[in-house]
């Protein structure tokens, strides 16, 4: 990219952030971990840089549990969520034995059974997977897939990269640790319970740099995800981050000079999030005390230092980090965990430059914290957040934000397209009073940490979602409109639509549920009815009826055969 258009854009960037309304109200945020059953000492974890959280829904029945990783007595705890956040210590009969020096937690459906699974980095011990086999019992699966790797192993990132329908894993390790060289991992899924790895064939094993950090997001928004490395050290100028672009068949071109993203630094965290609504991700890295990074897309195909204009450089040693609409207003804000300093929130508006509302929200914890994680644990709609501490009480913050609870929000569960169920590499792009918002569906995020699955999206006043556009990993799009506002609805590929039972048939039973469920003259659906809207105008109307009867072409599981 020439000096003339990087000048032209970032004056576009910085120009196009001006004006927006300040937020009426502050942050605020409170501590309540203890009171809700959250009661973990995290000891000092040092020698791998923290050790881990998980914020997902482990048991299915639609609210977040909690893991924690980094006890001195090496314990992992496992806390069930009852539907209010509140929460039962069930990690007695887990099956997670005690872990030394684990280095990252992240949770995903490797083996397509519908429910999520553990990964357990170790630093320099083995990588342990853990198959989910339900109510909170799970089994170390490492030595049969073939990922018990032992090295100095770092925060791991999956995505079906070929669109096969089998989640694959980057594990980056920090090489050179001790003198080791293994270099990266990337496991292939190959579909029965066993990986392959092929990080070195595909060219994305990243020779020999100190890889602390992956994440999946699709940069250039062609439906597939690319991948970008954390590099540790590269503020003095020896190594630097790197971005690879999926070429659509789940090979990887390294675009990093071509798309400037470098960043020289010793990168400890990745928040991904487009904060200026363009449709592309930008990306926030954290590094040591030269500053933090953020490096916005310019909507062509390369980022561009936005970090001094947007008043994010923090000035302390930046590890975990994420972005995430607090307040609802619509805006992305950006938390930032720190040793040697508080923690930061960063408000987010596009009034540069942002200002940091940590202290003044509660969350501006003063310690040596690594690791974060946000989801809505107590089911009120809006996002608080899980951080570490070291040598110190996991804190549990409630959002307790009066625009949080007074602006409008929408949720989205996305059903994969193939057997990829929790639809990973999805983006779900929407449009709300002329303003454009995207989210991806991700495992492991920013730093040794793994999040809710459900997209959050705040509306600020509006009332409903214009459209939505979802483009399933591999590319497949669906388009639907008029989204009423403050619901958690279920997005469907066109394959599944009308199938409740997902046999891959409609049956008369399943119609005779549409027509139960049909809206009437300006009816809209309720949560749980989307599978049957067939035109995606969340209503059920006679159009809906006609083009799921065309899908009665074979004999019903009731007995029945189709019509006349």
């Amino acid at each position: 990219m020439n000096i003339q258009h990087q000048l032209a854009v970032s004056v576009c960037l910085i120009t196009g952030l001006a004006g927006s309304a300040i937020a009426s109200n502050p942050l605020s945020f409170s501590d309540e971990a203890i009171a809700r059953g959250i009661d973990y000492e995290i000891g000092i974890n040092y020698a791998q840089f923290g050790s881990g959280m998980i914020m997902s829904d482990l048991d299915g029945d639609g609210d977040l549990d909690i893991v924690i990783s980094g006890a001195d007595d090496l314990s992992v705890a496992i806390y069930e969520n009852d539907g209010t956040g509140n929460f039962t210590d069930r990690s007695l009969n887990s099956g997670i034995t005690g872990i030394n020096e684990i280095s990252g937690l992240s949770a995903a459906d490797y083996d397509n059974d519908g429910d999520l699974d553990i990964l357990i980095n170790g630093w320099l011990t083995p990588t342990r997977l853990y198959r989910n086999d339900g109510n909170f019992t799970f089994v170390d699966v490492a030595p049969a897939a073939g990922v018990d790797i032992n090295c100095a192993a770092f925060g791991s990132s999956w995505s079906d990269v070929d669109n096969d329908g089998f989640v694959d894993l980057y594990a980056p390790v920090r090489t050179g640790q001790n003198g080791d060289p293994t270099r990266n991992y990337f496991f292939h899924n190959n579909g029965d319970g066993t990986f392959t790895d092929l990080a070195g064939p595909m060219g994305i094993d990243a020779g020999p740099d100190p890889t602390l950090l992956s994440s999946f997001f699709d940069y250039d928004r062609d439906g597939d995800d690319d991948l970008y490395l954390g590099t540790d050290k590269g503020s003095g100028g020896s190594w630097h981050n790197r971005l690879y672009s999926n070429n659509g068949d789940g090979s990887f071109t390294e675009v990093t000079a071509a798309a400037n993203a470098f960043a020289y630094v010793d990168c400890m965290g990745i928040a991904v999030g487009d904060i200026n609504f363009d449709g592309f991700f930008d990306l926030y890295v954290t590094n040591t005390m030269p500053g933090n990074k953020l490096l916005m897309h310019d909507g062509v195909g390369a980022y561009i230092d936005q970090t001094v204009a947007a008043g994010v450089g923090s000035y302390y040693v930046g590890w975990g980090t994420v972005f995430a609409d607090f307040d609802n207003d619509t805006e992305l804000d950006l938390y930032v965990c720190n040793m040697q300093g508080p923690n930061r929130l960063y408000r987010g508006s596009q009034t540069w430059p942002l200002v940091d509302e940590a202290p003044s929200a509660g969350v501006a914890e003063i310690s040596d914290v690594f690791c974060v994680a946000v989801g809505d644990v107590d089911g009120d709609n809006d996002l608080d957040i899980l951080s570490g501490d070291t040598n110190g009480k996991a804190h549990l913050y409630i959002n307790n934000s009066v625009d949080a609870a007074t602006n409008n929000w929408v949720r989205f569960n996305v059903v994969g397209n193939n057997a990829n169920q929790f639809a990973l590499g999805t983006c779900v792009d929407i449009t709300v009073d002329g303003k454009d918002q995207v989210r991806e569906v991700r495992s492991g995020v920013n730093y040794k940490a793994n999040e809710e699955h459900t997209l959050h999206y705040g509306l600020g006043s509006a009332k409903q979602v214009d459209d939505i556009t979802i483009i399933f990993n591999g590319g497949e799009t669906r388009t639907l409109t008029n989204a009423p506002a403050n619901q958690t609805w279920t997005l469907y590929p066109e394959s599944r639509l009308g199938d409740p039972n997902g046999n891959g048939r409609i049956d008369w039973f399943e119609l005779s549920m549409a027509i139960a469920a049909r809206t009437g003259l300006n009816g809209v659906i309720e949560p749980g009815e989307e599978i049957f809207d067939f035109d995606g105008d969340f209503d059920i109307d006679i159009d809906d009826l006609v083009e799921m009867g065309l899908g009665l072409r074979t004999p019903s599981v009731r007995g029945f055969t189709a019509g006349p």
